[in-house]
């Protein structure tokens, strides 16, 4: 089973964790990462290309100008989705540990399942590290979506999923509508009601969150309007 997992950048050079990526894919020879630097205007380019030249599994796609992370990570996604059976996406600053990776390639590897979604449920036993307004907002957001749509997942928003192939294919195709909540357009594109996709959404075991978020309190407020995009277009 071959995976490649793209990791969308933009100035991530100060925070990129350049030993933690190698060491993992030392660990792992049956998964590659493709690296999508989108148009940063810091040293980020130059230390993915350092990590390409020290491991073969490391794939560089060099975005011109800033095209966002919903596009990022779609243009990602086609660039490798024929050469590999599981293709994901993962946060670059880590915030989800690389073992959690892990976990989420083993679970669509074991089971029947076309997509596994990373979870931010705080639990006995699981180390959960969220701003509390962040939480918040994300249990409202949740709660939005769920009835607007009838997606009940838990977390839509978590920077770790993984899919098959074949759902990939059809669900990366297309230009999002949303650059801002694409992660709930692929669950809408997916149309698992209709046609019984399988999808299984794992608990973390360990989320930190990490300094240095690309999202503010202005970009939050475009929320709602997003959300009035996705049900005009998919309703």
């Amino acid at each position: 089973m071959r995976v490649c997992i793209v990791v969308p950048c933009y100035n991530e050079g100060h925070r990129l964790n350049e030993s933690a990526f190698l060491t993992f894919l030392n660990e792992n020879p049956q998964i590659s990462f493709c690296f999508v630097n989108d148009g940063s205007s810091d040293d980020t380019i130059d230390k993915l290309l350092r990590l390409k030249s020290k491991n073969e599994r490391v794939l560089v796609l060099d975005n011109p100008h800033n095209k966002g992370k919903a596009e990022t990570v779609r243009n990602g996604i086609n660039h490798v989705v024929k050469e590999f059976d599981i293709v994901g996406f993962f946060d670059a600053d880590l915030a989800t540990p690389l073992n959690e990776l892990s976990q989420l390639i083993h679970i669509i590897g074991q089971n029947q399942y076309d997509a596994v979604f990373a979870s931010r449920i705080l639990r006995l036993g699981s180390v959960i590290q969220r701003r509390f307004k962040r939480h918040l907002f994300g249990r409202l957001f949740a709660t939005i979506i769920g009835t607007l749509f009838g997606i009940k997942a838990y977390d839509t928003q978590c920077g770790a999923k993984v899919f098959r192939r074949e759902i990939a294919e059809k669900i990366f195709a297309e230009p999002f509508v949303s650059k801002w909540i694409f992660d709930v357009e692929l669950l809408i594109r997916m149309d698992y009601r209709q046609d019984h996709h399988n999808l299984f959404e794992y608990p973390l075991r360990k989320w930190v969150d990490v300094a240095g978020s690309k999202i503010t309190f202005k970009d939050t407020l475009r929320i709602p309007l997003e959300i009035l995009k996705l049900y005009k277009a998919y309703r």
